[in-house]
């Protein structure tokens, strides 16, 4: 009975991170000009089809936000745990940041047809551990000025990124302070559902990659063919 209630609770915080991120910031932005996002570009509620559509400072202002929406909640609910729930280790706040993922993916609130989640996963990640954030951050960044391809950039990053926190190092010391109220690996495996998810995402991707015509980034950080 006691598994089953904290499988309850987790649904519950995974159903309030859905609503959260079935916000999408892509979409409101571009319904401002009167248009939808997803009819525009590569169809895509992201911030990379944000920055091809309306260029660079918009796209990170949606970029920002869409992070937001998954770190912000993650860590209320880590403190509402430390706080209020006596640092209770099966609850457990990465929950919100998927489901915040999950619902920019399939929102609720726009036809179940969002983005690809990478923005998320930014902020789960950020929330998990800043170092393993800023190994991510680095492979990224790194992926891209190489490639210049962006989708390939998220897809490898993120595998990286999920399959690094199964070490013991990130789960113990200061700042692993998420994982020091969580049972091990339960966090990891958060990520690496983040990151399955991520990747069939990106299946589209990946023809046009095979076939040469993935879009790619130029150094003014504008989008061309």
């Amino acid at each position: 009975m006691v598994i089953w209630k904290y499988i309850y609770i987790n649904l519950i915080i995974f159903i309030i991170g859905y609503l959260l991120g079935s916000i999408n910031f892509g979409i409101l932005f571009s319904r401002k000009q009167g248009k939808d996002i997803r009819t525009q570009g590569s169809g895509n509620a992201g911030a990379t089809n944000v920055l091809r559509t309306y260029g660079i400072k918009i796209a990170i202002i949606v970029f920002v936000f869409d992070l937001l929406k998954s770190f912000i909640p993650i860590m209320i609910l880590f403190f509402v745990k430390i706080y209020a729930l006596k640092n209770n280790i099966f609850i457990f706040p990465l929950i919100i940041g998927f489901g915040a993922l999950f619902g920019h993916i399939f929102p609720l609130y726009f036809k179940f047809k969002g983005g690809k989640g990478v923005a998320c996963f930014f902020g789960i990640i950020l929330a998990f551990h800043i170092q393993l954030f800023l190994i991510f951050l680095m492979i990224y960044i790194f992926i891209v000025l190489v490639s210049k391809y962006i989708s390939l950039a998220s897809v490898i990053s993120s595998f990286i990124g999920s399959s690094l926190s199964l070490i013991k190092y990130f789960h113990v010391g200061t700042l692993a302070y998420m994982q020091s109220y969580t049972i091990y690996p339960a966090d990891s495996i958060i990520l690496i559902a983040c990151t399955i998810l991520i990747i069939f995402m990106h299946f589209p991707n990946y023809l046009k990659l095979a076939m040469h015509k993935e879009n790619k980034l130029n150094i003014g950080l504008k989008i061309k063919k």
